[in-house]
């Protein structure tokens, strides 16, 4: 009779087929707003590198990277446009000491943690590692802890073409940082 009829039927597999839609169309909201808050940290980066007239790296912006990457022949074109910036060389001390890029501090990325609060976060940072896989996990860690400028030098020591010194591992910079 009136409970049998198809129209009620077809009327509630409509109403459940509608309710996942809603759900779906959820889901989908918090993906794109997810996205849009991703966005906007980088719009935020970029429009600060820009008033500050820092450089930008396009391969940076391409790939969504939190850090812009630094060729070797880039440095002193870096140095110039970060005029406060910081080169942080993140390899071992032992490293180090073999050559070093001039005017480096060297900080191993194990120590890295223990010094983040006694850096400033409106400091444009170099990094700089053997090959990059230290450096970008570091900017990742900088990243999450409030530093925006951040810069790695791609390829690392292992692919730097300019001068280079031996590094003093225990330099007054470094002492200055874990004080």
């Amino acid at each position: 009779m009136f409970g049998q009829s198809n129209w009620k039927n077809e009327l509630i597999a409509s109403v459940q087929e509608l309710q996942n839609q809603i759900v779906d169309l959820q889901k989908g909201l918090q993906d794109v707003k997810g996205q849009n808050q991703k966005l906007n940290t980088q719009l935020k980066a970029v429009a600060r590198k820009l008033v500050l007239r820092l450089p930008l790296s396009l391969e940076s912006l391409d790939k969504g990277l939190q850090y812009d990457l630094i060729f070797s022949n880039e440095l002193e074109s870096w140095l110039q446009m970060a005029r406060e910036g910081m080169i942080m060389d993140i390899r071992s001390a032992e490293e180090y000491e073999k050559t070093a890029i001039p005017g480096t501090v060297n900080i191993p990325y194990d120590q890295l943690p223990r010094i983040l609060d006694r850096l400033s976060k409106h400091q444009a940072v170099l990094l700089v590692c053997e090959n990059g896989v230290k450096s970008v996990a570091a900017s990742e860690l900088l990243f999450s802890k409030g530093f925006h400028f951040l810069y790695v030098l791609k390829g690392g020591m292992s692919h730097f073409e300019g001068q280079t010194v031996a590094g003093e591992a225990n330099s007054p910079e470094l002492a200055q940082l874990q004080a």
